[in-house]
């Protein structure tokens, strides 16, 4: 009868720990995404409800109407995260499918029961933030989280009269 190597036996042990969690043998689960930061400037309005850190599909291009541009976002928000309000930075990170996603955003809820109507972007992702005419796409690769997609949110910008911009 042969005798098994020592190091066959250790790259096993090996690999069962590796793989072991808890409930049986699993693979090592790869995960694809973005993750950043949201900076906010201006003071937290006493009207707040509630803030979100978005990720949609695409960006509005063309759309005027108010209506047709909340039918747009509820049709293309692919994630969100609610943000505690008072706060002046929020961590946020999102598991994605790979693929290109148009508009990262800020949102901002305010407390009235006709919140929707009320809602505004206050800030965006955009890689140069000198250059604030069109958010910036990002594309999420396989297996990989994309990292660095902060956000500056103005609290002053509650008061435009258009929900985004």
């Amino acid at each position: 009868m042969k005798r098994c190597k020592p190091w066959i036996l250790l790259f096993a042990t090996l690999l069962l720990v590796r793989c072991y969690d808890g409930n049986g043998l699993k693979p090592p689960v790869e995960t694809s995404g973005i993750r950043g930061t949201v900076r906010f400037t201006g003071s937290w309005p006493d009207s707040t409800k509630q803030a979100w850190v978005a990720v949609l599909k695409e960006y509005p291009t063309g759309i005027t109407d108010t209506t047709a541009l909340q039918m747009f976002v509820i049709s293309n928000l692919v994630a969100y995260e609610e943000i505690p309000s008072q706060v002046e930075q929020y961590d946020y990170e999102f598991t994605l499918d790979p693929g290109t996603y148009g508009w990262i955003l800020v949102a901002w809820f305010p407390d009235v029961s006709a919140w929707l109507l009320g809602v505004k972007q206050i800030g965006a992702y955009y890689a140069d933030p000198e250059n604030q005419t069109r958010p910036t796409a990002v594309t999420v690769e396989a297996d990989l989280i994309l990292e660095g997609i902060d956000i500056a949110a103005d609290l002053g910008r509650i008061g435009n009269d258009f929900p985004f911009y």
